[in-house]
């Protein structure tokens, strides 16, 4: 990835710190890797030699242990690749809404 190279889908610059591996914002500078130099625009195309794009970086597989381990203390089943998220449902506060306004009007 180049540093004149754009997203096809938005025209926006693709080899920015926002899309690299290294970048974070608890880091730092924003950067885990210690000898980059310093970049004041994150979202903007730069000349970083350590880039690396987060898309052909690999799953740190320490880390999605760490968090398979939290979401089964907290009873959350980790996330199914293949299955999509259920769409969340409407509340029905019409009741919760009515009496509201009854008391209200009191």
């Amino acid at each position: 990835m180049g540093r004149g190279d754009v997203c096809p889908k938005c025209g926006n610059d693709s080899r920015v710190c926002k899309n690299c591996r290294f970048f974070d914002l608890n880091s730092y500078r924003s950067c885990r890797e210690e000898q980059s130099e310093w970049v004041k625009e994150k979202d903007r195309g730069n000349f970083c030699g350590f880039f690396e794009s987060k898309e052909s970086a690999a799953p740190d597989p320490t880390l999605t242990a760490a968090r398979n381990k939290l979401d089964s203390l907290f009873g959350k089943k980790p996330p199914n690749q293949n299955e999509e998220a259920p769409a969340p449902q409407p509340l029905d506060l019409s009741d919760e809404l009515a009496d509201f306004l009854k008391k209200r009007q009191k």
